[in-house]
């Protein structure tokens, strides 16, 4: 069987409609495959190496990432997991680019003691997904910066044929580590786990920023949120602890478990779609949502018992259950207190005109050409949701949001659950954000989320970009893994 007919046998659904999570991406690409190995892989870029190659994983993300109007790849069955032990105890794992890591969990839970050293807030991301954006959890590097080995399919530069290639080390590995697909399909990566954790969590009120950041020294893992209206902070409170989950413990931690998923993943979310659906928040002449945040969410947040729990149900979350969508911009540290003010008055003046911008902000707007913005919609907005923050460690990555980095950055994200039709005022807002955020902070937009800014905002703040780029040229020579959106923001259409 030659390639062509190899191809031609492992294509699936031509034709098929693609819609991510969120519903604000939906495209036809002409080719959809599922290959069962690597050989199927390989022939697959053979047969379309001046064409345009695009991986689809668990659909999670927001940004333009998976669009592809030619040839997307399908790798679920690409999802082998293998444990392997050196002499000295260290537990190593394998996994298939398509695996997800809920499965990558299962598996290293049933064989051996040991876990993954981080993980993002959900758990059907692919591995190959999670890593290809620079998913992070909270307190600790991103996924990305723990891949100690990568196989990639990609190209030959001399016999332009499809080839593995495996990167241990070097500056190929640390940009293969996050790559937003542009260097390949990934095959498999590797990497060390570590032993299983308790995590004892409270949740707990705070009054200043000051007062959350100095909790972090004995709660590295901690994660906090903003709430909008009132601006108060309540801190996720995080530590491991070497406490066994039995007896009473192990039932606090499967009570929390229940209030977790059925208190706030679905009862309040469903009274917060309510709310939206009441107030016509998208209309942004709504005041009940800021009176909700003011005087009843304060009420109901918080715990300050601590529970303990194993890591994996204590930092992740079930927040996929809605359709929603996420920005999430990325400051660092020494701009933390900076940045969150701004948020402050920026999401109030949106919802309310009457808001009275302090005078250092409007000198600060007015310096970047984004005061008279401001003014133009006021009371345009009233953004719904509590703002969420965590702290990220450095990666030895190029071009993640916290790689090469001299100091931790902290997320910021922005969600929404309003329907896909009626997001346009929301996007006005985050959009106003992160070009405020970015000129007067440095901001980075996550990758794999709601993406509003071009390569021109963000170079300045990936001094690695033009190193990325080289190598992406060097295995994809003619530009097969890219597509419009990695043009825009990493600057190869310039």
């Amino acid at each position: 069987m030659n390639g062509t007919q190899l191809v031609a046998k492992i294509e699936v659904n031509p034709g098929k409609t693609v819609t991510n999570f969120g519903g604000n991406v939906k495209f036809t690409p002409r080719h959809y495959y599922v290959p069962r190995d690597e050989g199927e892989v390989l022939a697959i870029l053979n047969n379309h190496s001046t064409g345009k190659v695009r991986v689809v994983g668990s659909l999670h993300a927001w940004s333009d990432l998976i669009l592809s109007e030619d040839v997307l790849v399908d790798m679920r069955y690409i999802n082998q997991v293998e444990i392997t032990r050196e002499e000295d105890g260290q537990v190593w794992v394998t996994v298939g680019g398509g695996c997800p890591i809920q499965r990558v969990l299962d598996v290293i839970h049933q064989q051996t003691d040991s876990t993954l050293p981080t993980m993002g807030g959900i758990k059907k991301q692919t591995i190959s997904g999670a890593i290809s954006t620079g998913t992070h959890g909270s307190g600790r590097p991103s996924l990305s910066h723990y891949m100690e080995e990568l196989r990639i399919a990609a190209y030959d530069p001399e016999t332009k044929e499809a080839r593995i290639y495996e990167w241990t080390e070097g500056v190929e590995r640390s940009a293969a580590r996050c790559s937003l697909g542009c260097m390949g399909i990934i095959l498999s990566v590797k990497f060390r786990c570590i032993p299983k954790y308790n995590v004892a969590e409270a949740i707990v009120h705070r009054e200043s920023l000051a007062e959350v950041l100095a909790d972090e020294t004995g709660s590295p893992l901690q994660q906090f949120i903003l709430v909008p209206y009132c601006w108060k902070y309540f801190v996720y409170r995080r530590s491991i602890v070497d406490v066994k989950l039995q007896g009473m413990k192990k039932i606090f931690a499967y009570q929390k478990r229940a209030y977790a998923i059925l208190g706030v993943d679905i009862s309040l979310h469903l009274i917060l779609k309510l709310i939206i659906l009441v107030a016509s928040s998208k209309q942004g002449d709504s005041k009940f949502i800021r009176r909700f945040y003011r005087a009843l969410v304060p009420r109901f947040i918080g715990r300050r018992r601590s529970v303990v729990d194993f890591s994996e149900h204590a930092i992740t979350l079930r927040h996929d259950i809605f359709t929603h969508l996420e920005m999430e911009l990325f400051v660092s540290a020494s701009n933390i207190e900076k940045a969150l003010r701004l948020i402050r008055y920026i999401v109030t003046a949106f919802s309310d005109p009457s808001q009275v911008i302090p005078e250092d902000v409007a000198v600060d707007l007015d310096r970047i050409g984004q005061l008279d913005a401001l003014n133009e919609n006021r009371g345009n907005y009233t953004h719904h949701y509590p703002i969420y923050c965590r702290r990220v460690l450095p990666d030895d990555t190029l071009i993640s949001m916290t790689g090469g980095s001299s100091e931790p950055y902290y997320s910021i994200s922005f969600f929404t659950f309003l329907p896909p039709d009626s997001r346009d005022r929301f996007y006005t807002l985050v959009k106003y954000v992160a070009i405020c955020l970015n000129r007067l902070c440095g901001a980075k937009p996550h990758w794999g989320k709601y993406f509003p800014l071009a390569h021109d905002d963000i170079k300045g703040v990936y001094p690695q970009l033009e190193v990325f780029r080289q190598i992406c040229h060097r295995v994809d020579p003619n530009g097969v893994f890219r597509n419009q959106y990695t043009d825009q923001v990493l600057g190869f259409a310039d």
